[in-house]
């Protein structure tokens, strides 16, 4: 135990591993951080998305159901936003970050998401929507107009743009 060559050595290992630990240690917790991440993320978006492609159906005429949904996105223009064309615009930052419309069914009008623009990597207007479908089912209630829920649709995402779109 008095050779010098074995106090080097254990010195030299543990500089060695001082060097190369933190490296490791840093690329295998990012790595988690990461997978961690998508995961959070994509359970996120499925239910952001189930949300959006929630529909509401009222059982009365389109012009009806119209007057229904004006006075809601009236009562709220910070939220909502009638645009030209007939469809409704919910706002996140601009008045049409996500475009609402009101469409023939069977059962009467349907009123869907039909597009959503997309900020910090998901759709962030499904809160709204939630608030948009309460409130006109609350307002066509007091009208004595039945509502019932649609059948859900599905959005897909346009890649160039980060805009989702119904199918």
């Amino acid at each position: 135990m008095d050779n010098p060559l074995i106090y080097i050595a254990v010195i030299g290992a543990i500089l060695v591993l001082a060097i190369f630990i933190p490296r490791w240690v840093r690329r295998s917790t990012d790595a988690a951080g990461d997978r961690a991440g998508r995961h959070y993320a994509t359970t996120r978006l499925t239910g952001i998305l189930d949300e959006l492609g929630t529909t509401l159906v009222l059982h009365t005429s389109e012009t009806t159901a119209r007057e229904v949904v004006d006075v809601v996105v009236l009562q709220q223009p910070r939220k909502f936003t009638r645009l030209e064309g007939g469809v409704y615009g919910i706002r996140f930052v601009e008045p049409d970050d996500a475009i609402v419309r009101l469409d023939d069914d069977e059962d009467g009008a349907r009123l869907e998401v039909e597009r959503i623009r997309e900020y910090l990597g998901v759709p962030n207007t499904s809160e709204f929507w939630a608030d948009l479908r309460s409130g006109v089912s609350a307002a066509a209630h007091a009208r004595g107009i039945a509502v019932s829920p649609g059948r859900p649709i599905h959005h897909r995402r346009d890649e160039a743009t980060g805009t989702w779109m119904s199918d």
